[in-house]
């Protein structure tokens, strides 16, 4: 099944997990696909057995906000047009409010949250002229708390309340947008 042929879509946190599998998935159904991750030879592992006209691979830190801008950019010059979007990079760093240090708290929001909000605003003039879509890969510990799980339940909410609004704001636009 082809379901993807002509379509082109960026998925975040491509070298494993769920993303390696979203990935996988647009690529055999005929999707051109950015794979962006941290970590180089993850992400050729994903893209090996596939045509390289196929896959973009693209190693960049979602939390940074330049090579976020830089990752889009590309996957629309390489492909010609943006119609997916996959936020699903995310980490963990466990401890409550007490034990977590005020670096892991915020290396948790700038890769869960941040990460999130930078592509989707860098993506969304591409999805407005493709009538495209966004899936922001939350948690249910976006809905509630988690024992010991402070930063990463925060973050995940703020994902899933982020959704929210985008939806509200962008469904006029008739870009669709879902955790």
């Amino acid at each position: 099944m082809q379901r993807f042929h002509d379509k082109v879509i960026i998925v975040t946190g491509a070298g494993s997990g769920i993303g390696k599998a979203t990935a996988e998935r647009f690529l055999s159904e005929g999707g051109q696909v950015t794979l962006v991750g941290r970590t180089m030879s993850k992400l050729e592992e994903v893209a090996k057995r596939y045509s390289p006209d196929q896959v973009l691979i693209v190693e960049a830190d979602v939390s940074i906000e330049a090579e976020v801008a830089a990752f889009v950019a590309g996957t629309k010059e390489r492909f010609g047009r943006i119609d997916i979007l996959v936020n699903n990079a995310g980490v963990v760093s466990e401890g409550d409010v007490e034990t977590l240090s005020t670096d892991d708290w915020r290396k948790v929001m700038a890769t869960d949250l941040d990460g999130v909000f930078f592509a989707s605003r860098s993506a969304m003039p591409h999805l407005k002229s493709s009538k495209g879509s966004i899936v922001n890969v939350s948690s249910v510990s976006g809905t509630g708390g988690d024992w010991g799980m402070a930063a990463y339940n925060a973050a995940k909410g703020g994902v899933t309340n982020l959704t929210r609004a985008m939806a509200m704001d962008h469904g006029k636009d008739g870009v669709r947008i879902n955790a």
